[in-house]
């Protein structure tokens, strides 16, 4: 083979390499601003739900405020939490 052969001349890439690595690496805040990403894309997405939930809880907080100084013993009406008058028996008691 002389040396002006072609196939001296042509270089032809190793089919068996992986990729050449890049020659810089990206910087860190360019990955951190990368990887933020999906976390941003979730926040978006969940801030009409989240902004939903605490109307609900802000709006809830502010009607059982109303609630409680318009009746303040309903509560205790309700869940029967009121003490007890003297001589009544506990629930179950009658039971055994």
């Amino acid at each position: 083979m002389s040396r002006d052969s072609p196939s001296r001349r042509t270089r032809r890439p190793d089919r068996y390499t992986g990729p050449v690595p890049p020659h810089r690496v990206p910087s860190w805040r360019a990955t951190a601003a990368l990887a933020a990403l999906p976390v941003l894309a979730l926040a978006i997405a969940a801030f009409p739900t989240a902004s939903a939930f605490v109307a609900a809880a802000v709006s809830g907080g502010v009607a059982g405020a109303a609630l409680h100084r318009r009746y303040p013993d309903a509560f205790d009406r309700v869940f029967d939490r009121s003490p007890s008058a003297p001589g009544d028996e506990g629930v179950g008691t009658a039971d055994g």
